[in-house]
């Protein structure tokens, strides 16, 4: 009897071995696979809702953001501005044409990344020559917004927070040096879009996840001429 419960016990345990081993490799590549998952941008909703969170605040139906000093707040539709006299001269200029106004943009707003947090307004870009993805989107968006529906998105690509313009469903990439059609539109992970007149989450609290990403300039834009190269 002792020699046949020997046997078995031989035999179950390397049995048991394999079985954990198993369940241990299938563990990993599911974990793997949601980490690469997050990486390229596919976000998910978080359990709960948001009510009040940092850099950003829900009050009288109007989003609130902290994107400049500290303890500064400003609501988010109140960065595009159309009716700038500085964004009215260069809509002037350029005419209603949506790819003539993002190469304006592109050509002469010189793309510099910020160091920290900050949101610039149309008529500051425009004054400084230069702005991160958020300046020029933002006023691009305002210079738009004189004849058309465009709005600022803001979301990841390839898991690094960015902003940039939508239009009619199209993606316009105010960080290139002339207009362009950005040659991977599916690395573009987009949680919220407004305007002067509307904010939309892809869900409530939405927006602080953008604050929650990775904001590596650098890597961002080396994936986005690599892009481009192999288009």
């Amino acid at each position: 009897m002792k020699d046949e419960w020997t046997d078995a016990y031989s035999l179950v345990i390397p049995m048991l071995g394999i079985i954990i081993s198993a369940l241990g490799v299938s563990f990993s590549l599911l974990a793997l696979t949601r980490s690469e998952a997050q990486a390229v941008g596919n976000l998910e909703p978080p359990t709960g809702v948001a009510v009040d969170i940092p850099k950003v605040r829900y009050s009288d139906s109007q989003v609130f953001v902290e994107v400049r000093n500290p303890g500064e707040w400003y609501a988010l539709r109140d960065f595009i501005n159309p009716m700038d006299p500085r964004v009215q001269q260069v809509y002037h200029q350029v005419g209603p044409d949506p790819w003539a106004l993002l190469d304006w943009v592109c050509r002469n707003i010189t793309y510099r990344s910020d160091n920290g947090e900050w949101w610039e307004f149309p008529a500051e870009t425009i004054s400084r020559k230069y702005a991160d993805c958020e300046g020029t989107s933002i006023l691009l968006a305002s210079l738009l917004r004189n004849f058309t529906d465009g709005y600022v998105a803001v979301g990841s690509y390839r898991g690094y927070g960015h902003a940039w313009v939508e239009l009619d469903g199209q993606i316009l990439e105010t960080t290139y040096t002339s207009a362009r059609l950005v040659a991977d539109p599916q690395n573009y992970r987009k949680l919220v879009a407004f305007n002067d007149q509307a904010v939309i989450e892809l869900w409530p609290g939405a927006l602080s996840r953008l604050f929650q990403l990775a904001h590596n300039e650098r890597n961002k834009l080396t994936l986005m001429v690599e892009a481009l190269s192999g288009a």
